[in-house]
């Protein structure tokens, strides 16, 4: 009679939820190693060119389906890697995640003479920390590297300054990056004098983050409209909004740009002091395009400066030179372009009377 082992009267092993879970994860990894490994040949040997795009970034965009923000990080990463061999075999191995990842080729940007020497030391540091504890190990490498790079290059610090900016799926614009430490203090000192207490009215409940944001968007509108910009194809950059009559009239949204959907009233807001240029068409054909014509001429302008000398807002005051002329009927509506029809508001208290109930009627 045949004897049965006892391994085959034990039924097959099962592996656990918590095995399975972190399996699949080490092999989430080590498929988004290779896939930005084979990004990185792609955008290194120009086979996006190949595939009918411009860059590697607008490949992705397109044929991945990602925002133009992730696409340009995942090409950033695939570069990093090709530069950073360590990283690189570790990412493959699951040894370190992405986001382990990402840190690596951050701290790799404050010195890459300086990762270059210490990289495996690194990647092998942080492989078993917890991402809080890896995340302060790359601090203070980072610091260290700063003030190593700084002594022998009096460039370094400038040399790292960068600022992304991209347009993210709900149509925000995001901000980011670093300054050295004199083009940063320059730019919060323009912002903090444009956010001091005392600059604002007292019923401003914006926080400080807003605050700011706000007043960065205003010192790029005062660039626009006073400062000394290049001129292109016979115009100075400027805000383009396109609008159909049922946008003036609060019936549609309107187009901002080079496609962001903006509302009604925003739309009116934008166009209550512009320049506007009429284009009839027919049938999505353009038929004659109208002479470009501002809607508040330079005098008139400057005799409402004369008048209300700034921002009429109760407990406002900003200078005119913060300040859009506002039609109190718009202009849309058959209200006429006359001093007794207009108003100097500064941007915010101009958002409000179009978009919000808050701003009083005062004229």
């Amino acid at each position: 009679m045949e004897m049965m082992r006892v391994d085959q009267l034990l039924p097959d092993a099962v592996e656990s939820p918590v095995d399975e879970y972190l399996r699949l994860r080490s092999e989430i990894t080590m498929l988004q190693a290779r896939a930005a490994e084979v990004l990185g040949v792609i955008d290194r040997d120009g086979l996006f060119d190949e595939a009918g795009y411009l860059t590697a970034a607008a490949f992705v965009v397109d044929r991945a389906g990602d925002s133009w923000d992730a696409a340009r990080r995942a090409v950033a990463e695939a570069r990093g890697l090709t530069e950073h061999p360590h990283v690189r075999e570790a990412f493959a191995s699951a040894t370190i995640d992405r986001p382990r990842v990402g840190m690596l080729l951050g701290a790799a940007r404050v010195s890459p003479r300086l990762f270059e020497r210490d990289e495996a030391v690194l990647v092998d540091s942080i492989s078993g920390l917890s991402m809080r504890h890896a995340f302060r190990a790359l601090e203070y490498w980072k610091q260290a590297a700063d003030r190593e790079a700084s002594a022998r290059d009096a460039d370094h610090l400038h040399d790292r300054g960068h600022l992304h900016v991209s347009r993210t799926l709900g149509g925000m614009v995001r901000v980011d990056g670093e300054l050295d430490p004199e083009g940063g203090e320059i730019v919060t000192t323009a912002l903090r004098a444009m956010v001091e207490p005392g600059n604002l009215d007292a019923n401003d409940g914006r926080s400080s983050a807003q605050r700011r944001a706000d007043a960065l968007v205003e010192l790029c509108a005062d660039h626009l409209a006073h400062g000394d910009t290049p001129v292109s194809g016979g115009v100075r950059p400027h805000l383009t909004l396109t609008v159909r009559p049922e946008s003036l009239a609060g019936l549609a949204p309107g187009l901002l740009g080079d496609g962001v959907i903006v509302t009604s009233e925003t739309a009116r807001r934008v166009a209550c002091d512009a320049t506007v240029t009429e284009i009839t068409g027919d049938g999505g054909s353009v038929l004659d395009v109208g002479r470009a014509r501002r809607t508040i001429p330079a005098a008139m302008r400057r005799a409402l400066v004369a008048r209300d000398g700034g921002c009429v807002h109760p407990g406002c005051g900003r200078p005119h030179r913060w300040c859009d002329a506002h039609h109190v009927v718009h202009w849309a509506d058959g209200g006429p372009t006359s001093l007794a029809n207009l108003v100097l508001l500064c941007r915010r208290h101009h958002r409000m009377r179009h978009e919000g109930a808050r701003a009083p009627s005062h004229r």
